[in-house]
């Protein structure tokens, strides 16, 4: 787990956003950023579907194919014909279905689950920039797993906000040691978020090395969709 190139990844994508967005600078971005937090952890509880009880699926979808840019795809699609083909046929014949010369679309292979759990990171990565929390001061960081998944998950809802409930403390009026200790405390309440979003993404089947090379990639993405207006 290269923490360090996570958070500088990042923390350039965050400027991106400020520079897109200057509204945000100089504002508090913590509130949103949590809010947009539980929402991403809800969207992958709801891939995960395990909760859903009432349901014959209770398992996440397997890997399925999006649609992608023509080097990444792994096979290409004809939306007329509904015919499958190579690259190389594509690339041979123009990324045209000589069938019915229709534009074939590049399609990859995707994961779902975990792509709704590096959106997660995403935002993760950028509240402890928000409070400061380096690399080197988050060395704390430890797997932390609870006794099965439902309960990971609603244990993660319960500690993300008690960033901000404790935040709300410091724009009053204390003492300097309560002030130190609450600060201190809000550190904790991030360092315990993010171990356990670690135990949870191994409890999902995801090894660090899987969860890395989707976060580079989402993140690639997130830079266009700013250069773009997303």
């Amino acid at each position: 787990m290269n923490l360090t190139k996570l958070f500088d990844t990042q923390r350039i994508l965050d400027a991106q956003i400020m520079e897109k967005h200057p509204e945000l600078v100089g504002q508090n971005n913590l509130d949103w950023k949590i809010l947009a937090l539980q929402v991403e952890l809800g969207e992958c509880a709801n891939e995960w579907r395990g909760f859903k009880k009432w349901s014959t699926r209770q398992s996440p979808s397997d890997e399925i194919f999006i649609s992608c840019i023509d080097d990444e795809a792994e096979y290409f699609f004809c939306g007329v014909c509904h015919e499958e083909f190579s690259p190389s046929y594509a690339k041979t014949n123009e990324y045209q279905c000589l069938k019915d010369l229709n534009h074939l679309m590049g399609m990859k292979k995707t994961n779902p689950l975990l792509e709704e759990y590096v959106d997660c990171l995403h935002f993760i990565l950028s509240i402890g920039l928000e409070l400061e929390c380096t690399p080197i001061a988050i060395d704390v960081i430890r797997k932390v797993s609870d006794s099965n998944i439902v309960n990971q998950f609603n244990t993660l809802f319960t500690e993300i906000p008690k960033v901000l409930h404790n935040i709300s403390f410091l724009n009053q009026e204390l003492p300097e040691t309560m002030r130190y200790s609450t600060e201190r405390l809000i550190k904790t309440n991030y360092h315990l978020s993010f171990s356990l979003f670690i135990g949870l993404g191994e409890m999902l089947g995801f090894t660090w090395e899987h969860i890395e090379e989707a976060y580079y990639e989402k993140n690639e993405i997130n830079h266009i969709r700013q250069s773009e207006g997303y």
